[in-house]
């Protein structure tokens, strides 16, 4: 998802790399022109973009641009919709406003197998299949009963008091 966003060219060399091949080498300096993931503002910049390009294709597809804005978390959308017809059209949608923008949904799920039909599941399916479980922001999601689930560890303690 970052290497799809371009940096504005006069910001491009706060994203200096040096590099030497060996300890003889000269010094080379590259310029990153994309976004690099492990920055500190790589979130916040995805994330704007993706808002941005919502908001520019709105208009030819409101209820995709509003999904985007609402439900998405770093590279999840996390949504639905409340008939099958409207997933499907939600779905072709999303694909066709991200794609405007360089950017293409993958790794599909859902709790109705015909939102699966139109892509390829053995390419981008991602259920695990002993669990059927989906890791999203954090959860766990199983489609089938449609229940989101979280993993809790407590550590045993000898003492409860502050000793």
């Amino acid at each position: 998802m970052h290497r799809q966003i371009l940096v504005e060219p006069s910001q491009r060399y706060l994203q200096r790399i040096v590099w030497k091949e060996t300890n003889n080498s000269p010094i080379k300096i590259y310029q990153l022109n994309t976004v690099t993931y492990g920055t500190v503002s790589a979130p916040f910049l995805a994330m704007r973009v993706l808002k941005a390009l919502a908001d520019a294709e709105h208009q030819h597809f409101p209820e995709a641009g509003k999904i985007i804005s609402r439900d998405m978390y770093m590279d999840d959308i996390l949504s639905g919709a409340a008939s099958l017809t409207s997933a499907k059209s939600l779905q072709a949608d999303l694909s066709k406003l991200l794609r405007r923008g360089g950017f293409e949904l993958h790794k599909w799920v859902s709790n109705h197998p015909a939102l699966l039909n139109d892509i390829s599941t053995s390419e981008y399916s991602f259920e695990d299949t002993q669990s059927n479980t989906v890791k999203a922001s954090g959860m766990l999601w199983k489609p089938q009963p449609d229940q989101l689930t979280f993993k809790v560890s407590v550590k045993k303690k000898d003492s409860l008091t502050k000793g």
